[in-house]
């Protein structure tokens, strides 16, 4: 027995990430009177990471993590 492929049906060219993809903002928040905050839990997924995520082979001065951390990219310099 074979399992079905399902696909996604795709523009022709596909559209551009920009286009396609969603942002932060298209994210709803979890309390309206609070923009900034996506959920309940944003202040302790950084505490979590940090408490256990401890690779063997790093020193615990170089494992990084933060709360608010906006990365930039730029879709013309992949």
């Amino acid at each position: 027995m074979t399992t079905p492929i399902f696909t996604i049906p795709q523009s022709d060219p596909p559209l551009s990430p920009r286009q396609s993809l969603p942002t932060m903002y298209d994210l709803p928040s979890d309390n309206p009177l609070e923009p900034g905050l996506p959920d309940e839990f944003h202040l302790l997924q950084p505490q979590l990471l940090l408490l256990t995520f401890q690779p063997p082979n790093w020193e615990p001065e170089l494992v990084f993590s933060a709360a608010d951390l906006n990365l930039y990219y730029d879709v013309r310099h992949p």
